[in-house]
């Protein structure tokens, strides 16, 4: 037409701000490491229950048992309960004394529940016979190298459009190098929250890829899953349940997808009115406002504050909000805060505990003398003032060579599905 139309000149960004990152900034810690792989040391229980011991008479079978010669023992089957002493015991086997005049009558013979909560010895007699190790699970995880690249002409370079991009300018290319870095941003970080090692006889390890456990398989290989929403006090009640018999941690946020979020206001919405007033928002400097402020709102249930938060990944249509309900769509994570909690303190004569303060995400990633792999960027070509080969092109790479620690996945908990 050979009339000029109205244009307006500003890009209009209809999604918004669509970057998913900053999960890991805010909730990890980051540290450098100069090796191909990290491994770090979780204590194992302090006490030890067997759940699938078989009874014949007085002698029970667990292969490989740690139980000791007067040690005493409690025994259940799900709906009877007895005690008595270790008398005789050896590498699968151990021979238990009952206190009980009626002795193991009516206890069952399989799936028997077994710990040792004393011991008793005889007058004049020796000591205990062996000793414990401390239990402990050596973890590992291997950093994976990420890349990518924008490239541009010398031609487009020059080439002036009418559509004015964020940066001010009318150069095309500027809006389409500052997203490949906002994409590349976002991926740095979801590669550690998705990420997968590459199993032994896979078609990935076939051709030399390892892969890294991200923040999810981490959860579903040590932590706890919940299948579904939590939309009631009583599946409340069963995660409080699960925690009490791990770390005890007293504050967890909630990073939940829009669904999981309803429900949690919709189970708000039944308690009074002042409920969340009662909570301790000992995380945020005990103000209530500061946590509004960060989009976070609480509750209490026994000795835990949950607080949530929504968490765009978990939305953002492109991403795993277009995973199906039915295909395990992840509904949202508990992360604890602060340090850990033992359960009910070491004793050490006062009743006194300790904590660790280890962090529970750590993001690392490879530095050694000058080479810095955290966050690698460099620009290739004879185009914008660089002439670093003969190439009529302007190539901006971005590197990086990072891994995610997560430190007591029992700790943490995974909602999916429906």
């Amino acid at each position: 037409s050979q009339y000029s139309p109205d244009a307006h000149d500003e890009l209009a960004q209809i999604y918004g701000k669509q970057s998913v990152s900053g999960f890991l900034y805010m909730l990890g810690a980051e540290s450098s490491m100069a090796s191909d792989k990290s491994i770090w040391t979780e204590e194992g229980r302090l006490h030890t229950v067997y759940k699938d011991v078989a009874r014949a008479g007085n002698v029970f079978t667990k292969a490989g048992h740690v139980f000791r010669v007067n040690e005493t023992v409690h025994i259940s089957d799900g709906a009877a309960t007895r005690r008595g002493i270790i008398i005789a015991a050896d590498a699968d086997t151990f021979e238990v004394a009952p206190y009980k005049s009626a002795g193991f009558t009516g206890l069952g013979t399989t799936n028997l529940t077994v710990f040792v909560y004393g011991s008793e010895f005889r007058k004049g007699t020796s000591g205990m016979k062996g000793s414990l190790e401390t239990d402990f699970t050596v973890l590992e995880n291997k950093p994976i190298i990420l890349k990518d690249m924008y490239e541009v002409s010398g031609s487009e370079a020059t080439q002036i459009g009418w559509v004015k991009t964020e940066d001010g300018g009318y150069l095309w290319y500027l809006e389409s190098e500052k997203d490949t870095r906002r994409r590349w941003e976002d991926r740095l970080e979801t590669s550690l929250i998705l990420g997968e090692r590459a199993e032994i006889g896979s078609a990935a390890e076939a051709k030399g890829y390892q892969g890294t456990e991200g923040f999810f398989e981490a959860i579903k290989k040590r932590g706890n899953t919940f299948q579904g929403l939590m939309s009631d006090l009583d599946d409340v009640d069963t995660i409080v349940k699960a925690f009490d018999a791990e770390g005890k941690i007293q504050d967890y946020m909630f990073y939940v997808d829009r669904d999981q979020s309803l429900e949690i206001d919709n189970l708000l919405g039944t308690l009074n009115a002042g409920y969340a007033d009662g909570i301790s928002y000992g995380m945020f400097d005990n103000s209530k406002d500061m946590a509004v402020n960060l989009g976070f709102k609480g509750f209490s249930r026994g000795t835990y504050n949950f607080f949530k938060t929504d968490w765009k990944l978990l939305n953002d249509p492109t991403l795993l909000g277009a995973v199906a309900t039915a295909a395990g769509k992840v509904r949202g994570a508990l992360i604890p805060v602060g340090t850990k909690e033992v359960y009910e303190g070491e004793y050490n004569g006062s009743g006194g505990g300790s904590k660790i303060s280890v962090p529970f995400l750590q993001s690392k990633y490879r530095v050694a003398g000058a080479e810095n792999r955290k966050y690698k960027t460099w620009v290739t070509g004879t185009v914008g003032g660089v002439y670093t080969d003969d190439e009529d092109v302007m190539k901006v790479n971005h590197l990086s060579e990072r891994m995610l620690c997560t430190t007591g996945a029992n700790n943490f908990m995974l909602f999916e599905g429906e």
